[in-house]
């Protein structure tokens, strides 16, 4: 049985992942990058999704600090508290040191990934902006292409 708390890390850098797969992806004009982008920070700006994120980004700097002790004190926290004599681990050893390694790659990632998250929430935001105010400045209008200045055949 799962740890409800890795269960919702879990989730958590699931939902983060798709979060930032939706704003790296190429999109086809402007208007959906600012559809994308304000659909986010208006998800991101509602009280109750802010203070969960904030409760699990307290969870997981937990988790990470956890799997951190435990990876650089193995011994201590599969019960041997006196360094091994023999060269040979138990397979139980061995296989708590990997469970450890491979909960602070995740938490690790997942810290890293909310840090990524934000950052491009902000370089979104601010590339729409840019963009929509270089449109208006040229007038051309959204979605139609540029004439190439050849004279129209009446």
């Amino acid at each position: 049985m799962m740890d409800p708390g890795w269960l919702i890390l879990c989730v958590a850098l699931a939902i983060e992942c798709f979060l930032v797969t939706l704003l790296i992806m190429p999109v086809p004009s402007n208007m959906v990058r600012g559809a994308i982008t304000q659909w986010i920070v208006s998800l991101l700006s509602n009280q109750t999704v802010k203070y969960s994120g904030f409760a699990i980004l307290v969870l997981d700097a937990y988790y990470f600090a956890y799997t951190m002790d435990a990876i650089s004190n193995p011994l201590v926290h599969v019960g041997i508290l006196s360094p091994l004599e023999e060269s040979i681990v138990s397979c139980e050893t061995g296989l708590a040191m990997f469970r450890n390694e491979r909960n602070a790659y995740i938490t690790g990632f997942s810290l890293f990934m909310f840090l990524v998250l934000r950052r491009l929430v902000d370089i979104q935001s601010q590339l729409f902006e840019s963009r929509r105010v270089a449109k208006a400045s040229t007038q051309v209008p959204v979605g139609r292409p540029v004439e190439s200045g050849k004279p129209k055949n009446a």
